[in-house]
């Protein structure tokens, strides 16, 4: 399948549409939460049917948003163990939203704690333990490092990341790419290790996100519609380049904020009408 990369054109487009809505959301602050809260749910829909299309994203939302029967159990265990985990991934990102005000640093602590936090009430005896096993990716044709290396290689990169995301930058369409960029370099070191038994590829994207987050970034939503460009755009990375998936995300970007440009252009005209303008 072809890899996905915007035009020039486009990519200006998609920076001054972030500038719009950036100062937007620092306009309607409020609005800019409800904005983050609608990306949030949307993003753990999407990033858990990426994952499992057994259970599609109409049920996702029924589970997200505690609807339906009230104990999924009498329906089936796995639609049960869907549900506390769509939810604890929820938790999570919040989660994230708070350590990314605080500027927190990535860590393997906060890799694990994120991993707890969204298995913890479904899979305890394997929530926020590394894999102690070789794995093989499903639909992918890189084999993940040996379990003895987890540490060392996550440690490493994390520490080169860091060293970018929280040195001084000018705000332009380069700090823009480069936040993009890091994003993607995150989400990549966490699917190529690979360090968990169950959840990499969720805790991946959570990952990429936080990056955005820190810089004050709205969420980016990857759709399940695009699902095979996404991973033909894993496997062209590397550790050393991952210019593939940063390139995806901007196509992906594109789409989440207009998403929600919309509402914002009904925010600002409903504000506008308030004050007679």
């Amino acid at each position: 399948m072809t890899l996905v990369i915007l035009t020039q054109t486009e990519q200006k487009h998609l920076f001054e549409m972030f500038k719009h809505l950036t100062r937007l959301g620092e306009q309607y602050p409020l609005a800019r939460e409800e904005a983050m809260t609608a990306l949030r749910c949307l993003k753990a829909i999407h990033s858990n049917a990426i994952e499992d299309k057994r259970v599609d994203r109409i049920f996702l939302q029924v589970l997200l948003h505690g609807a339906g029967i009230a104990e999924k159990s009498h329906i089936s265990i796995e639609y049960q163990k869907a549900s506390v985990e769509l939810k604890g991934q929820d938790y999570m990102l919040k989660w994230l939203e708070s350590e990314a005000l605080q500027n927190t640093e990535l860590s393997i602590s906060m890799l694990l704690e994120m991993h707890r936090m969204m298995f913890e009430d479904s899979w305890a005896e394997g929530a926020g333990q590394f894999r102690q096993s070789d794995v093989k990716i499903n639909l992918m044709s890189h084999k993940p490092p040996h379990f003895s290396q987890i540490a060392q290689l996550l440690h490493q990169q994390f520490t080169a990341i860091n060293e970018s995301l929280f040195s001084p930058r000018p705000d332009s369409e380069h700090n823009f790419s480069e936040t993009l960029n890091l994003s993607a370099r995150a989400h990549y070191l966490v699917a190529n290790v690979h360090p968990f038994d169950d959840g990499n590829g969720r805790i991946a994207r959570a990952l990429g996100d936080y990056i955005m987050l820190v810089r004050g970034f709205y969420y980016d939503v990857i759709m399940t519609e695009y699902k095979d460009h996404y991973l033909d755009s894993l496997e062209e990375c590397s550790l050393l380049d991952a210019t593939p998936l940063s390139n995806f995300l901007k196509y992906s970007y594109l789409e989440t904020l207009q998403r929600i440009l919309g509402f914002f252009e009904l925010v600002s005209k409903g504000n506008n009408r308030e004050v007679g303008v």
